[in-house]
């Protein structure tokens, strides 16, 4: 009797961990930036009327919680008007500017979820009657930061580590128990 209350006590936190791990994992609601018009490190030659930045989740609507800000290459803002939020874009008019070179865009909005993110790129304002400059080049900016192996997959390896844990548990108990039948 004593043999089976183990094998249950092992038994249950097994199948809580296999439960976990046949579960799918939750969606990330955070809002990531996915895109912008304009885009990040792009090359104009007619500044837009507005800024859009799209994310991957929907953004919390509270008053002041999500907002841009596009500065132009002398640091004057040229954004104007409240940032505007719905689902999962964020839009800010933009005020005429003619200055030629780098637009600084910040960026901080609030996910859904409660979890803020914030950010900035840059685009550039050219010259239209000056040849821009080729296209295609590897910005660093642009691209995430990749996040290694252990820090995306962290909960999976636990829950296989204790679902192994709880077998070999398990094997070794039942070996033991066998032992003693055989024996007696």
């Amino acid at each position: 009797m004593k043999v089976r209350r183990v094998r249950n006590w092992i038994a249950s936190p097994g199948m809580v961990a296999m439960i976990f791990l046949l579960t799918p994992p939750p969606a990330h609601a955070h809002a990531e930036l996915i895109s912008s018009t304009p885009a990040a490190s792009s090359h104009l030659s007619i500044l837009p009327t507005k800024i859009v930045l799209l994310f991957g989740g929907n953004l919390s609507d509270l008053d002041g919680a999500s907002a841009v800000i596009v500065t132009d290459p002398s640091g004057e803002e040229i954004s104007n008007g409240p940032s505007e939020v719905s689902a999962s874009s964020l839009t800010r008019e933009l005020n005429s500017s003619k200055a030629v070179g780098a637009y600084h865009v910040d960026f901080r909005v609030l996910s859904e979820d409660g979890h803020p993110v914030a950010g900035k790129f840059d685009f550039f304002l050219h010259d239209p009657e000056v040849n821009q400059p080729a296209k295609g080049a590897a910005d660093s900016d642009k691209f995430p930061a990749q996040k290694s192996f252990l820090a995306v997959h962290t909960k999976q390896m636990i829950i296989v580590f204790l679902v192994l844990f709880t077998i070999g548990t398990w094997v070794f108990v039942e070996a033991r128990a066998r032992r003693r039948r055989s024996s007696m």
